[in-house]
């Protein structure tokens, strides 16, 4: 077994610093309930894509308004913006869950991927239009 990463009596650095070891950590995110590390999950797609759409926002009127079309700033948000929204409803689909009542799972399994595809779509949207306006 390799030593990188121990100390002389063969402890790694989170076993001595007092933390939970590799083992009890997986233990840990294996017993986790799926629920609510999925509403956790959507929980912080929804800020992040609120976060977001304010920081292009306020970049597009500041540093890049006479470069940047209206137009093409709108599709940008557009979609950081439908992330959020994606986001939003599966995590209402999973509060509905949780009252108990019947919520389509496909749904949520494609949010799961479409939320964060919308995110990084208009990020990068956003990103080529940077791009351009400063070339």
């Amino acid at each position: 077994m390799s030593r990188i990463g121990k100390d002389g009596e063969g402890r790694t650095l989170t076993e001595r610093l007092g933390g939970t070891t590799d083992q009890q950590l997986l233990a840990e995110f294996t017993g986790a309930d799926a629920e609510n590390l999925s509403y956790d999950f959507f929980k912080n797609m929804t800020s992040l894509s609120v976060l977001t759409l304010g920081g292009i926002l306020t970049l597009s009127e500041g540093l890049f308004a006479e470069r940047i079309e209206f137009w093409q700033m709108m599709v940008a948000a557009g979609l950081i913006a439908g992330g959020g929204v994606v986001a939003l409803q599966c995590q209402a689909d999973i509060v509905q869950m949780a009252r108990g009542k019947k919520v389509s799972a496909a749904w949520l399994r494609f949010g799961h991927r479409l939320a964060p595809g919308l995110l990084g779509c208009g990020i990068g949207a956003f990103l080529a239009l940077i791009g351009g306006a400063l070339t």
